[in-house]
């Protein structure tokens, strides 16, 4: 049998810890489990080639160069003959011969094996190197749908808001419920413009305002199924039973039975709304057509507990509640709650627009100055063009419920916009921006 002459495992391992510190000066030696990973059956080569291709270790150095890799290799092979050599020395003169031809047998054998083993290494490496790379990358059904997203994203063309835009969004509002109720969303469309304007307008292609405008629509469909459904189930409810009468026997009285009247309950103010407040766009909005209703109804019932009508304060309600651009429920309840000490107690509370964040007013500004938003009447005609005057985007922003913005703000939200290369200024000339605001833009 051929010996097998294996440097202990002891000696591997401190001689392993020296080569790997040599070539990974940054790394400390305790990073890999020596006793674990050094096999005491393997030559001190052997478990240096798998150290270099174990997962644990091949991401470390263990040959900086073909050159010291040729070194280490003759290395291995001269360490072998030396102790062959030695073993050869304790052989008898007679069995001298027969132990050469083995050892000789033994080291072509090695030599073959190193040379195996650390193509092998090499390649498991550059396999998982690729294994690696092939699992990070997506699929080719992956990116081919990415890419075709990608190429759809680019074909998509923005869209600026026009009057034809406006027509044909709003029938889509009219189709869209009308197919779902089989009625007329007419009362609704208050609700339809106010979205569109302070919301839908801002959005920056075609497909996403048909979205939310079917989503719109369908919304106020759910509102209305509810409230119907709640409304027939008061209707169903049982009329309350009459005290029974008392038998009496002779003659009716001379004077009419007096008939008996059951108190109505007076109207409560809506719990909750109909709809949540902040969305992802904005953090407020104007009331529904439903919210309103309800909310003109107790207002209605309170006017008249005071003694006063309440459509000679239709104008004021408007201002207060209609029209006006809400933050939270709990808001709606105080701007109620001021409108009814202004009417029945006479008190003077002035109408506080709420101050909104100033990006809203950064994008509200841009999309004002970037289309055609002004309504000007010229021979009897409806005509749209852009703001020419600080004072109109002002006013412009009034009328959208935000009251009370400085010229100066006016002026810095369009210099920013310019700056940050706002979606809505792509199709803004500065020329026209410079003219409005009486500055240059750099």
């Amino acid at each position: 049998m051929a010996p097998n002459p294996v440097m202990p495992k002891g000696m591997q391992v401190d001689s392993l810890k020296r080569i790997f510190k040599s070539l990974n000066p940054e790394v400390g030696v305790d990073v890999v489990d020596w006793e674990g990973l050094v096999s005491e059956g393997l030559s001190f080569d052997q478990n240096r080639t798998e150290l270099a291709t174990k997962p644990e270790t091949n991401m470390y150095k263990w040959f900086i160069t073909k050159e010291e890799e040729r070194i280490s290799k003759k290395q291995a092979k001269t360490d072998l003959e030396d102790k062959l050599d030695y073993m050869l020395s304790a052989v008898q003169p007679e069995a001298l011969e027969d132990f050469k031809k083995t050892f000789e047998a033994y080291v072509s054998d090695y030599s073959y094996r190193l040379e195996r083993d650390l193509e092998k290494g090499k390649l498991l490496r550059t396999v998982k190197a690729l294994e690696k790379e092939i699992t990070s990358k997506p699929k080719p059904s992956e990116q081919k749908e990415i890419a075709r997203r990608e190429i759809q994203e680019q074909e998509r063309t923005k869209v600026r808001m026009t009057d034809d835009l406006k027509t044909r969004l709003k029938r889509l509002f009219e189709a869209t419920y009308t197919k779902e109720t089989g009625k007329s969303p007419s009362k609704f469309l208050p609700e339809f413009w106010t979205e569109l304007e302070s919301q839908i307008s801002l959005l920056s292609y075609e497909e996403e305002m048909k979205a939310a405008v079917i989503d719109l629509a369908l919304e106020i469909v759910g509102r209305e199924e509810a409230r119907e459904r709640l409304k027939k189930k008061e209707l169903e409810r049982p009329p309350p039973e009459k005290p029974p009468r008392e038998v009496r026997i002779g003659l009716p009285p001379e004077e009419e039975e007096e008939e008996f009247f059951i108190t109505a309950p007076p109207a409560a103010f809506p719990v909750y709304p109909e709809k949540p407040f902040k969305t992802e766009l904005y953090p407020n909005r104007s009331l529904t057509a439903s919210e309103i209703d309800d909310i003109w109804d107790v207002f209605t019932e309170a006017v008249y507990m005071c003694g006063k009508k309440p459509d000679r304060y239709l104008k004021e309600f408007n201002a207060w509640i209609e029209n006006f651009l809400f933050d939270s429920w709990e808001q709606v309840k105080s701007n109620y709650q001021d409108l009814i000490d202004n009417v029945c107690y006479e008190k003077k509370i002035a109408l506080v627009p709420r101050a909104p964040p100033a990006e809203v007013i950064d994008e509200l500004i841009h999309w004002i100055t970037s289309i055609d938003t002004i309504e000007e009447i010229i021979d009897n005609k409806k005509v749209m063009r852009k703001p020419e005057t600080i004072e109109e985007v002002i006013d412009k922003l009034e009328q959208m419920g935000k009251p009370g913005v400085p010229k100066s703000d006016v002026i810095a939200a369009v210099k920013r916009g310019w700056k940050e290369k706002a979606p809505n200024y792509v199709i803004v000339t500065k020329q026209y921006l410079e003219k409005l605001i009486g500055e240059s833009l750099l």
